[in-house]
């Protein structure tokens, strides 16, 4: 009797372990076909519309399959990224049910027009086409490790509110940030890697205002180094919670090959890290469970003109029940990332902000309550989402998360 019910048992465990889990990578180039256009960000730009191309602009995508539902995480290189378009396509063309845009933030790359959006569009779905189109069994494996490569622009100051040091070309690692990063390696059925997700926090803005090229800036330069040394690897760079954090290493130059050698520099040096770090992943647990989520779109006061309101689309995503990704668009600050990671019981909490999954704006600026108190750039000036949104923000993401993990109990547990 003992027997049987230790042989039921082991088929019980194994029948709950096997449950595919399938992958597919694609990489589409989404440099505009007009140059000539106007660029993302930095309102002193002194050239007027981009005068060129340095380094292309990519748009690269995962797909996930687990059970019956699927996961799409794109990562564009650009400043900001809204598509009700693609995620409706995505949605009823591909039997994508979700999907998660990130812009990696860097500010020499178009600005949004209607012409150059449909054209990514267009590439962006496919792109997913071919990755849902071409599926292969897989692994995961993660890793993580630090490189404090960024610095807290908000500094107090004498009056005892705080403002932005934009340019900090001592590279002086002031204030609180978070500089670890976290890789997400996807491995085919041979245990080789085909994708590797790189999760960091720092604005890709080593290139400044005099800067007139379309360029991935820093994320483009580490994705490029890494593909190079890994064989086969399709890189892929998720912004975190970047809005209050700058690169140490900044381009300030006006000297068009001195300022891309520093773009360089940093790229390889964070890809230096994540190639040590990638090749020693550790494999997570087989895959057991199907893909879970959960999207809602909340309603904020604007901060200063309080008859208008700020819709932020946020979604909840979990991966085996080990997995979390926490994704809310704009600029959140570094704060709420911690917030997530600190509260979100998991494994493998993951805070992916820039990032647009389920409709709503782009809201811009989002701080936390004490930046927000002490002010300065994104917390006071140029933010409009009203106080404490950010925390209700989070907030929701975790009562999702244990909402997915079936913590919600309709009555009183034991005492």
């Amino acid at each position: 009797m003992r027997v049987l019910l230790l042989l039921l048992t082991c088929g019980l465990f194994l029948d709950a372990q096997d449950l595919p889990l399938r992958a597919g990578v694609a990489t589409v180039d989404i440099t505009p076909s007009a140059t000539s256009i106007p660029m993302y960000g930095y309102a002193n730009r002194r050239c007027g519309p981009s005068t060129g191309i340095h380094d292309p602009l990519y748009a690269k995508a995962l797909v996930l399959e687990s059970g019956d539902t699927r996961l799409a995480i794109v990562t564009l290189d650009l400043g900001m990224i809204t598509s009700q378009t693609l995620a409706a396509d995505v949605a009823q063309k591909l039997n994508i049910p979700i999907l998660l845009l990130n812009a990696s933030h860097s500010h020499s790359t178009p600005a949004p027009s209607p012409a150059y959006q449909s054209e990514m569009e267009a590439k962006v779905f496919e792109a997913l086409k071919h990755a849902a189109g071409s599926m292969f069994p897989a692994r995961l494996a993660l890793a993580r490790d630090s490189l404090q490569v960024g610095y807290n622009r908000l500094l107090m100051r004498e009056d005892g509110r705080r403002r932005a040091l934009f340019d900090n070309l001592e590279r002086v690692p002031y204030g609180p940030a978070d500089p670890e990063f976290v890789l997400l390696r996807v491995d085919d059925a041979s245990g080789a890697p085909r994708a590797l997700v790189v999760h960091y926090a720092t604005h890709a803005v080593v290139l400044g205002p005099t800067n007139c090229k379309f360029s991935a800036d820093y994320p483009g330069a580490m994705q490029a180094k890494v593909e190079s040394e890994m064989t086969g690897v399709q890189c892929m760079f998720v912004q975190g919670g970047a809005g209050d954090i700058n690169p140490i290493f900044m381009a300030r130059s006006g000297k068009e090959d001195d300022d891309f050698l520093v773009v360089k520099k940093m790229g390889e040096l964070l890809a230096a890290s994540v190639i040590k770090a990638g090749k020693d992943a550790k494999r997570l647990s087989p895959n057991r469970y199907p893909i879970q989520f959960k999207s809602d779109t909340l309603k904020f006061a604007e901060r200063w003109d309080k008859t208008k309101s700020v819709e932020v689309g946020i979604s909840t995503v979990l991966i085996n029940r080990e997995i979390a990704i926490a994704a809310t668009p704009g600029e959140p600050m570094h704060k709420l990332q911690r917030i997530w990671k600190e509260q979100a019981d998991v494994p493998v909490p993951l805070f992916y902000g820039y990032t647009y999954s389920s409709g709503g704006v782009w809201p811009g600026y989002i701080p936390d309550l004490k930046s927000a108190a002490y002010g300065g750039y994104g917390a006071d000036a140029s933010t409009r989402i009203e106080v404490g949104a950010g925390e209700q923000i989070m907030q929701r993401h975790l009562i999702q998360l244990y909402d997915l993990l079936g913590m919600w109990r309709d009555k009183p547990g034991r005492p």
